[in-house]
């Protein structure tokens, strides 16, 4: 990715908990103003507090247009005095059909995510490649030169950042790699050669 702008990292954050995570659903768009449970919010204020103890920390604080990603990120960014700015292409994957299933039939019925034509995707909602090119073309676009927060969902992180390592993304998902948990993140640096990673999937501690 010769070209890109530099001299910026990336927090990639999962939201915190949900009664649909909790539950272990696939929700899809239906979900866009689910919030957080107790726990959530616990986590939330433990991964303000668990940022502001690194020794880098960002200096803006962005999220997906689903309520549980912005309450996620609201405890860090009033911590650090700035607003969360709402990004529009991060947000949870549509899983279409998939919708109302357990997250185990992801791995039970692999083969059903393959598209005709050969594309992996959702029946009757995004395929990978859509949902990769929305969340590239908005990390792609942060600001230069600015450390930033990104909370998003972990399907679409899972699939982003597999396009931004510049991975096979079929082989990242039917390896299981990436997966992050409720408020784990990514942290990755942005270099002339592209987007680097320097921690992968953080599991954020009291």
């Amino acid at each position: 990715m010769t070209g890109t702008k530099r001299g910026a990292r990336v927090w990639i954050i999962r939201h915190s908990e949900t009664a649909g995570n909790e539950a272990g659903l696939l929700r899809g768009p239906v979900s866009a103003n689910d919030e957080l449970n107790d726990t959530g919010h616990t986590q939330a204020r433990a991964l303000a507090a668990h940022l502001l103890r690194q020794p880098q920390r960002p200096q803006a604080v962005y999220a997906s247009r689903y309520r549980r990603a912005q309450q996620t990120a609201a405890p860090l960014a009033e911590a650090l005095g700035v607003p969360v700015q709402v990004l529009p292409g991060i947000h949870e994957v549509d899983c279409g059909d998939w919708a109302g299933q357990p997250y185990s039939a992801l791995n039970t019925h692999p083969e059903k995510l393959r598209l005709p034509g050969g594309r992996l995707g959702f029946a009757g909602g995004e395929t990978f490649d859509e949902i990769a090119a929305r969340f590239v073309s908005d990390v792609n676009a942060l600001p230069d030169g600015t450390d930033a927060a990104l909370v998003s969902h972990g399907g679409i992180i899972r699939i982003g950042l597999a396009a931004l390592l510049g991975l096979n993304i079929e082989d990242v998902w039917s390896g299981g790699q990436l997966v992050h948990g409720n408020t784990d993140y990514t942290v990755l640096e942005r270099t002339a050669e592209g987007w680097q990673a320097e921690r992968l999937a953080v599991t954020v501690e009291d």
